[in-house]
């Protein structure tokens, strides 16, 4: 089928973009395309006017004392490559190198990854986990959303009409005298790569000296219609070392807090035990030390 699309604007500043936006409300935003040219194939989505975001200057990695700051446009492969982000912020390195095959990690980005809406999006719960926020901006101006409530519904989420994603904002790593960060991004699908997960998982503790947890964060993908994060279970969990006792019952509070579904990828029972198996391995590799 072919694309619906009869013109493309290229703007070359942020300001010119959310003019075009503006002034074609049906126009769609496009970055690395790597979603939205299949969606508008297969007539998931339609446009006849596509603003081309590549001239922008979004793409690249700012540190601060306040943490890094990762352009909307910046591409997959250059996230997971960036000595910063995987020493810092390991599970955004791990979900970004899993993200399709490397050619689509050469292509998408880190805005279109989250902009679709997905609740399979694998940045999703590590971003969540990292406290990351967005910077989203309109004619009216900027403002900032957190991750955690940037997803709506399948498809949806908190841009409003006009808007887009500039930046995603990570908040300086903090750890305290003699503890630890564990901190993992895992998918389950058929193959590592170029798939949509199954299910996905990313979790950050940190860990005393005697194995209590702290500062337990725990989101997944794909479980539900939206990245969700997993609070009653961090809860459970944080002042207590993860026994093989703890990490049972973490299991059975986790599956009050997802909602699968079956569908052509897998049944909702599956992913109820990926959910299981992914957590108790995170919670052992914490409790190892």
């Amino acid at each position: 089928m072919d694309v619906p699309v009869r013109e493309v604007l290229r703007p070359g500043s942020v300001a010119e973009a959310l003019d075009a936006l503006a002034l074609h409300p049906d126009a769609l935003p496009i970055a690395g395309g790597t979603d939205l040219m299949v969606q508008l194939r297969n007539g998931r989505k339609n446009a006849t006017t596509l603003v081309d975001l590549d001239r922008l200057g979004l793409a690249g990695l700012q540190e601060s004392d306040e943490g890094i700051t990762i352009g909307a446009g910046t591409r997959m492969d250059a996230i997971a490559a960036d000595p910063r982000i995987r020493r810092l912020y390991p599970a955004l390195a791990e979900a970004a190198a899993q993200i399709g095959a490397w050619p689509i990690q050469c292509r998408a980005t880190l805005g279109g990854n989250l902009a679709n809406a997905s609740p399979a999006a694998d940045t999703a719960p590590a971003l969540i986990v990292e406290g990351a926020r967005l910077v989203v901006a309109s004619t009216a101006g900027t403002r900032q959303v957190p991750v955690e409530d940037f997803f709506l519904a399948p498809g949806r989420s908190a841009l409003t009409p006009g808007e887009l994603i500039i930046s995603v904002r990570l908040p300086s790593p903090e750890l305290g005298p003699g503890l630890r960060a564990v901190e993992r991004f895992v998918k389950v699908g058929p193959r590592r790569e170029q798939i949509i997960s199954i299910v996905s998982l990313a979790g950050r503790a940190l860990v005393g000296t005697d194995g209590t947890l702290f500062e337990v964060r725990l989101a997944l993908g794909s479980v539900a219609p939206t990245p969700v994060r997993a609070r009653r279970t961090e809860h459970l969990l944080t002042g207590r070392r993860p026994d093989a006792e703890l990490r049972r019952e973490a299991v059975r509070v986790l599956q009050d807090e997802i909602a699968p579904i079956d569908d052509v990828r897998a049944p909702a029972g599956y992913r109820r035990i990926a959910c299981a198996v992914l957590l108790d391995r995170f919670l052992e590799e914490a409790a190892r030390g």
